[in-house]
């Protein structure tokens, strides 16, 4: 009997049990299928708005060259100056429209900027109602830092509120140095108020 008979016979029997042991692997998933269906429409009326505020630019002229508030789809933009002082408060500068009642927090805070030394020593962000008081304060800049997020929710009714920002520079001021600050908000329209982490 040659070799080639033998391996002939082998073949077979060798085919046989390869598929044996992908058929065992294949029957030892067990494998759960289910479906979600995803409907998107868009909100007529958004719960928050944010526009430019009575003391801000591009509105405001004289104010202009010191700050810019503009609001948008997502959020709001601001421009604003600093210089060599303990301290800048820029009064109502955004306008806040609550349209439904919710809880307001900080979610997270970055920073970025152009020099070794941060621009910014603090930062905090005041919203008050049209009276002046404030309602909500979120201290996002902290020795030089972004804080720590989330932060405690503060509750909103519908109406109107202005948004105010102060500022505590590094001294001295350096006409070089710029910082970018993103704070993102979080706006749970759902009692209790939990402050979630927002996706990024």
């Amino acid at each position: 009997m040659t070799n080639r008979t033998r391996i002939g016979r082998r073949a077979p029997i060798l085919l046989i049990m390869a598929l044996a042991a992908v058929a065992t692997i294949a029957l030892a998933d067990v494998i759960f299928v289910y479906t979600g269906t995803i409907n998107v429409q868009p909100m007529t009326t958004t719960p928050l708005v944010f526009s430019t505020g009575p003391n801000a630019g591009p509105s405001n002229t004289a104010a202009e060259p010191y700050i810019n508030f503009t609001g948008g789809y997502g959020g709001f933009t601001v421009y604003l100056v600093i210089t060599n002082s303990s301290a800048v408060y820029y009064y109502e500068a955004g306008e806040l429209t609550v349209n439904t009642a919710g809880y307001i927090y900080v979610s997270s805070v970055t920073t970025s900027y152009t020099t070794t030394t941060a621009p910014v020593q603090s930062m905090t962000i005041y919203i008050q109602n049209t009276s002046g008081s404030t309602v909500c304060s979120f201290q996002v800049i902290s020795g030089g830092s972004p804080t720590t997020t989330p932060s405690s929710s503060c509750s909103l009714g519908a109406g109107t509120y202005y948004i105010s920002i102060k500022v505590v520079p590094n001294l001295p001021v350096h006409s070089t140095s710029t910082e970018t600050v993103t704070v993102t908000f979080g706006y749970n329209v759902i009692p209790p108020g939990a402050s979630v982490p927002v996706p990024t």
